[in-house]
């Protein structure tokens, strides 16, 4: 996998947004029983939403790239029936699991090539049954769209979650419509009650790409779109907007060679 920044330095405080996960997390939950009990998470973080479905009786597989995050995962989360960790990239993965019935992602802006993407989709698709579903939520690269430049802001949670520390961030992002890439450059700051400040940076890539490239992609990799939607049906802080696009696939019966 590409470079993805300080992702290590961010696991302890990966929930820092102080967000209400309910909706998100009852969302993927109702879209994978229309498929299995079976599910797996690739870049999954802390995996709080594989938590979640585990809880309601799901088998979860779930992994991510990065040692720091699975650790503060299996620390929050390893007495959960039902639920797996494993460290893996998306790109090269194998797991001694039952085959997925259900899969999602929304993080595959992180792969900077189509060939990337390509590998990680033939990985999960090795890893489903035959019918099972990949939903994955991305921003399309928009053929009109222009270059662009959002300054620096500061940003705060809506609410403080850590009990004696006050959390925010600053970024910018940068936008280069001919290479359909984002550039994040962010510091994130903690502030004990003693006054003491930790901060570090944390910068990373976007890449996004054009809708008929996705469709390219996973007709390459053994799917076939089922469903595509601009939005969801649900009040996520994280849903919607410009280009924002669902993509439901299944893993057709045809080996792929």
């Amino acid at each position: 996998m590409n470079d993805i920044g300080n992702y290590a330095r961010h696991a302890q405080y990966w929930d820092w947004g102080g967000h209400d996960r309910t909706d998100e997390d009852a969302y993927w939950n109702n879209f994978a029983l229309k498929y299995g009990k079976n599910v797996l998470i690739p870049m999954c973080a802390l995996g709080e939403t594989g938590a979640y479905m585990a809880e309601n009786g799901f088998n979860v597989t779930a992994f991510d790239i990065t040692p720091e995050m699975i650790s503060e995962g299996k620390k929050r989360f390893d007495d959960v029936p039902g639920l797996r960790f494993f460290e893996g990239d998306v790109t090269d993965f194998h797991f001694d699991i039952p085959p997925a019935d259900f899969c999602f992602s929304m993080d595959f802006g992180h792969l900077l090539t189509i060939h990337d993407v390509k590998k990680a989709l033939a990985c999960i698709r090795n890893h489903l049954r035959i019918g099972g579903c990949l939903v994955i939520e991305t921003g399309l690269r928009l053929p009109d769209a222009e270059s662009d430049y959002y300054p620096t802001k500061t940003f705060y949670p809506s609410k403080q979650v850590y009990p004696s520390v006050k959390v925010w961030k600053t970024g910018d992002t940068r936008y280069n419509a001919q290479t359909g890439r984002s550039h994040i450059s962010q510091t994130f700051y903690a502030q004990d009650e003693s006054g003491h400040v930790e901060s570090f940076d944390h910068s990373f890539y976007l890449q996004s790409y054009f809708r008929e490239e996705w469709l390219g992609a996973f007709k390459a990799c053994g799917f076939d779109i089922i469903g595509e939607y601009s939005s969801r049906e649900v009040n996520s802080w994280q849903s919607g907007g410009e280009g924002f696009r669902i993509f439901e696939a299944v893993k057709l019966e045809e080996e792929i060679l």
